[in-house]
């Protein structure tokens, strides 16, 4: 969070204490009544509004293809499938370093053949 956001949930903070503070003056006992009904209100509002959030975040793994893995409760064909696709890639990673340094290693000469080329120039 930045500096603005701590701001702002202050503000938030001390504007709710400010307004609870003033309803249970001026409503007297039913200010209770009113803060515990504006509360619940509230936490309301926003347990509807997460659980849009996470349909729609749902939705949107179903269109991209995103599954949600449970990797906690995994049978052990799949830790065996998982670890032989690490294993390979490991095995293609180490395969294309040494292609890589072969490369590296032909260029290197080739450039100095050019230069001793250019010197006899």
């Amino acid at each position: 969070m930045g500096r603005k956001d701590i701001d702002m949930t202050l503000f938030g903070i001390i504007a709710a204490i400010v307004a609870a503070i003033l309803i249970s003056i001026f409503l007297g006992p039913y200010g209770i009544l009113v803060l515990i009904a504006v509360i619940f209100g509230l936490v309301l509002s926003t347990h509807i509004r997460n659980k849009e959030i996470h349909s729609d975040l749902q939705r949107i793994k179903e269109k991209l293809g995103i599954e949600d893995k449970d990797d906690f409760n995994m049978i052990n064909d799949e830790i065996e499938e998982e670890l032989e696709k690490e294993q390979l890639m490991d095995k293609d990673h180490t395969e294309s370093t040494e292609l890589n340094k072969q490369i590296e290693k032909e260029l290197e000469e080739y450039m100095e053949a050019e230069d001793k080329n250019n010197k006899k120039k």
